[in-house]
């Protein structure tokens, strides 16, 4: 294990009394923490930060602990912590818990045995007979307690507490407490925690003439606690303290490397906030300047928002008003010095104001930490008492108690934010999950860019740069040879500046987005220009180390030109979180995205990917079905079958080299033989991790030897048909639930699938059935064939001296084809309408040509579309641009270059279908509208399209619809 790891860490602080209820009593527990997993691993999150879970009175969240060793029963058992614990590890995720040093619970053993008179265990607390000791020391908590002193009858004493008077403050003076803490922490570690925040750490020891904040004695048993945690486990588990102090007075407790491996920077977070409201980047700069020079091994924590109150003890009195009047003019969102508000309403909703503080958390020095919640811009409550308002339950879905709980609503621990803008019925993660735009998915891609760079963001330094204009804040991240680039306006106005980039000429900004090279840096300054609130990432690359994607007519690739991926072991150090080598999976998604792009069945240009999942499918062989998130201008989850092999294979589904283990990865929607091993499993049955396969159809026969591949996802073979989601649209899910339904002669109803599923998201990842005797031919494959035919018998005739007649002479058969698809199309409509209902806009195919195979003379409907494809002319508009696609392949299949013709005859094969579709549906279609769909749906695909043909037909849609 990597003793640094914390370096890297990208951590998610929670609740596990907010975060998921899975045995209906109204508080969250072990178990639904472990059941939502998956959801913390798919966003990108590396790390987990549990808030006290221990046993508890409940007067202050749970930081009030009556025993150390047992859990809080509403929150489960140890056997389930240590499931949760262990299914964590699994997936790649470490575990910090709390260390709450500084005091008890009233209700602790310890406390109540110390009220006790002449109890031996008196001096594990601090007394005194009178509340004057320790005068002038702070009461933290004003706007609830008036002194530190508590008077108890029973001891007929004064107690001490920095905090709430329910918590009495332990005796570190006394050796037997500190001992009993590392038992504690030795415990807790034992089970197999990655680390533990230090709770309120600056107040351990008390010197009568002193704050009692921060003293030597407290630093020193800072270091003994981290002695003893590596005496015992050697480096790997890490200590984080909470010492909400001024810079030099936190920098003692990183020591000389013997101290706290993390500590929060406290005065960085409201800096950053002022700096955003008075679009002045110095006040982050001097905090940045301020909290240089800690231990190379060392690391500060940086968030934005937390369980507490936004803290303003750390700013000027001047600093403390501004905040206030800015973030909390209304009195209800103030409590002690800060602000109980979550961050998007201390925003003020804005949205750019968000993402620009959510990039600079996460590129800034240090290992971010994100508050639950937060990732999908969750609402507070002001009207809860104390920091409840920002403690309420996490928000799933839109239904009864934002899907936290199935209780009854009374039986909440906290109500969830039912009313405003940020309700559960708006802001939740089902409604964002799916929607490439949410708040939800650009944290993914954020979060992503952060682990694709994690060194450089975690261990690199940090240069700013003097920008004259100081709205503009940027700064260098370098770590090794990689230098990045990191650049925001804090202003709300469009601002133009100038780079200092002397030291960089000659090389090439690289946008860390989209991967778009800009203009070379030629002089000392660089021109550019950031809209309101924006926020640009950069790498720094030499000219040659750019790489671009070959076109479609570059020579084919050899073994030789593919990109190498480093891998020593197997796939698992590429796929399996706890074995995965960063660096190696980074040339391994590179490797793949940019294969990806070039492939024509995605029609997509990808920017990037992130994998999603990855589940072994056979022990005797490296074989994984992944699923991957692709970034383009959306994002799309594609599943693919990925193989090893040390010999280079005849397929052509090679993407990359492995070294120094010698051997080759492969894709495998082209591997014929990949489509009859699935069909065999499939038919056995099987079920594994997150995969389960069933087989419900009567056609159990011996599988084929061979499968044909008819195109990338379809094979069939002797009466079977098998067919992969290999785009996760939604389209197998609704095949699979609706195709049986609709009860049509020409339909392939599925019997068999593969079927991936975690917590409630399930996706079909392929499906298969029985097929008529005959030799299957997709219909694109048809359409061509028949085009080429008419088109032949055409060749060098003059369309303007036969007309029409000649066309449908010569196209006899094609015609006839288009007409039946029309038919078929406006039968499923219809049928679809019937079965689905109205809903959403109408229910369609949305997949033209390859919906359909011929077997025999027949044409079988195989798949639908995804619900909610918008409308019958859009589907029209999907088939007919598939006909003139098959009509313009085949006559470049001719060798023809003359466009004229195959324009012509591929106007004409859509006249067909439109008018064979119009003289089935009872209503006439508005054909009026036909332009401008087709122009609406060409620019959808302009905008995903990279390949000749393709470009070539849509942008005639758009100039046929343009014209008069």
């Amino acid at each position: 294990m990597d003793p640094l790891w914390y370096k890297d860490a990208v951590i998610y602080q929670l609740h596990v009394r907010s975060f998921y209820d899975a045995n209906d009593d109204g508080y969250g527990d072990f178990e639904g923490l472990r059941q939502k997993l998956p959801y913390l691993e798919a966003l990108g999150v590396n790390t987990l930060w549990l808030m006290p879970f221990f046993q508890s009175p409940l007067r202050d969240d749970g930081y009030d602990i009556s025993d150390y060793y047992q859990i809080l029963p509403v929150h489960g058992s140890l056997e389930d912590f240590k499931r949760f614990l262990d299914e964590a590890h699994e997936m790649g995720l470490r575990v910090i818990v709390e260390l709450v040093l500084n005091h008890t619970s009233i209700d602790h053993p310890w406390f109540q045995e110390a009220r006790k008179p002449g109890s031996p265990m008196r001096d594990w607390y601090v007394w005194s007979d009178t509340p004057e000791k320790y005068k002038g020391v702070r009461v933290i908590f004003q706007d609830f307690e008036t002194s530190n002193w508590t008077f108890d009858p029973v001891a007929g004493a004064y107690y001490w507490h920095r905090f709430y008077h329910h918590q009495p403050d332990l005796n570190w003076d006394n050796p037997e407490v500190e001992k009993a803490m590392q038992e504690v922490m030795f415990f807790w570690a034992d089970l197999g925690v990655d680390g533990f925040r230090l709770d309120a750490i600056p107040y351990l020891y008390e010197r009568e003439g002193t704050s009692c904040e921060n003293l030597p004695e407290t630093i020193a048993a800072v270091k003994r606690l981290r002695a003893a945690l590596e005496k015992r486990y050697g480096p790997g588990k890490i200590l984080l303290a909470e010492a909400n102090m001024w810079p030099e007075e936190t920098l003692p407790y990183f020591g000389e490397g013997d101290g706290v491996h993390m500590a929060y920077n406290f005065p960085l977070m409201p800096r950053i906030f002022m700096a955003l409201r008075r679009e002045d980047r110095r006040p982050i700069e001097a905090m940045l300047q301020e909290t240089e020079g800690i231990p190379e091994s060392a690391q500060w924590a940086l968030f934005l928002r937390n369980h507490d109150e936004l803290t303003l003890e750390k700013v000027t009195e001047e600093e403390r008003e501004f905040l206030w009047e800015i973030y909390a003019p209304d009195p209800r969102f103030r409590i002690n010095l800060g602000i109980r508000r979550r961050l998007m309403p201390l925003l003020g909703g804005d949205r750019r104001r968000y993402e620009l503080l959510q990039a600079l958390l996460l590129t800034l020095k240090g290992s971010p930490i994100l508050y639950y919640g937060d990732e999908i811009g969750m609402g507070d409550n002001p009207f809860l008492g104390d920091r409840n308002g920002v403690r309420t339950p996490m928000q799933w879905y839109a239904d009864r108690n934002a899907g936290f709980s199935r209780a009854p609503y009374h039986r909440l621990f906290l109500p969830p934010v039912s009313e405003g803008p940020y309700s559960y019925h708006f802001v939740n993660v089902e409604a964002q999950q799916d929607n490439p735009h949410s708040l939800l998915n650009f944290n993914r891609r954020l979060l992503a860019l952060r682990k694709r760079y994690a060194q450089v963001f975690g261990q690199g330094t940090l240069t700013l740069l003097p920008v004259e204009n100081r709205r503009i804040l940027a700064y260098l991240r370098t770590y090794g040879e990689e230098r990045l680039l990191v650049v925001a306006n804090l202003s709300r106005y469009t601002q133009a500046f100038h780079l200092p980039l002397e030291a960089f000429q000659g090389l090439v900004p690289i946008e860390l987005f989209s991967q778009n090279p800009f203009p070379p840096v030629t002089q000392p300054l660089y021109p550019m220009t950031l809209g309101p609130h924006g926020f640009t990432l950069f790498a720094l690359a030499l000219p040659e180390t750019i790489r671009v994607s070959a076109p479609d007519w570059a020579e084919e690739v050899t073994p030789e030109m593919l990109p190498q991926v480093p891998m020593e072991e197997g796939l698992e150090s590429l796929f399996v979180e706890t074995m995965a080598d960063e660096r190696a999976r980074a040339a391994f998604l590179k490797a793949l995205v940019q294969w990806l792009g070039e492939r024509s069945w995605l029609a997509l240009k990808p920017q990037r990917g992130e994998l999603y999942d990855a589940l072994r499918f056979q022990k005797t062989s490296p074989l994984y079905l992944t699923l991957l998130q692709l970034e383009h201008h959306g994002r799309t989850l594609v599943f693919l079958p990925l193989a090893w092999d040390a010999e280079e294979r005849e397929s052509s589904g090679a993407f990359a080299r492995t070294r120094p283990r010698e051997g080759y990865l492969y894709e495998l929607s082209q591997d014929a033989g990949f489509y009859a091993l699935l069909l065999r499993r499939l038919k056995e049955g099987f079920q594994g991790r997150s995969l389960k396969a069933y087989y419900r159809g009567e056609h159990r026969g011996p599988v084929p030897e061979e499968l044909t591949l008819l195109r990338p996802g379809l094979a069939a073979g002797d009466g079977v048909w098998l067919q992969l989601g290999l785009v996760q649209d939604g389209g197998l899910n609704r095949t699979l639930e609706t195709l049986p339904r609709l009860d049509l002669p020409w339909i392939l109803p599925p019997e068999g699938q593969l079927v991936w599923e975690r917590g409630r998201e399930r996706r079909v990842l392929a499906l298969t059935g029985p097929l008529p005797e005959g030799k299957p031919q997709e219909a694109f494959a048809l359409v061509q064939t028949l085009a080429a035919e008419g088109l032949a018998r055409l060749r060098g005739q003059r369309l303007e001296e036969g007309g029409a007649g000649l066309l449908v002479e010569a196209l006899r058969e094609l015609e006839s084809l288009a007409r039946l698809l029309g038919v078929r199309l406006a039968l499923l409509h219809q049928r679809l309408k019937q079965v689905e209902g109205e809903g959403e806009g109408v229910p369609l195919l949305g997949r033209g040509l390859g919906a359909f195979l011929e077997v025999s003379g027949e044409l079988y409907l195989l798949a639908l579309g995804p619900r909610g494809w918008g409308s019958p002319l859009e589907d029209l508009a999907r088939m007919a641009y598939d006909l003139e696609r098959a009509v313009e392949l085949a006559w470049e299949s001719l060798g023809e270059e003359e466009e004229g013709m195959s324009q012509a005859v591929g106007a004409f094969v859509v006249e067909a279908l439109l008018g064979a579709y119009q003289d089935t549906v009872p209503e006439p279609l508005d054909l009026e509208a036909w332009p401008g769909v087709m122009a609406s749906w060409a620019e959808v695909q302009l905008q995903r399209e990279e390949r000749s043909i393709r470009l070539r037909i849509l942008r005639r849609w758009k100039e046929r619809a343009a014209s008069p």
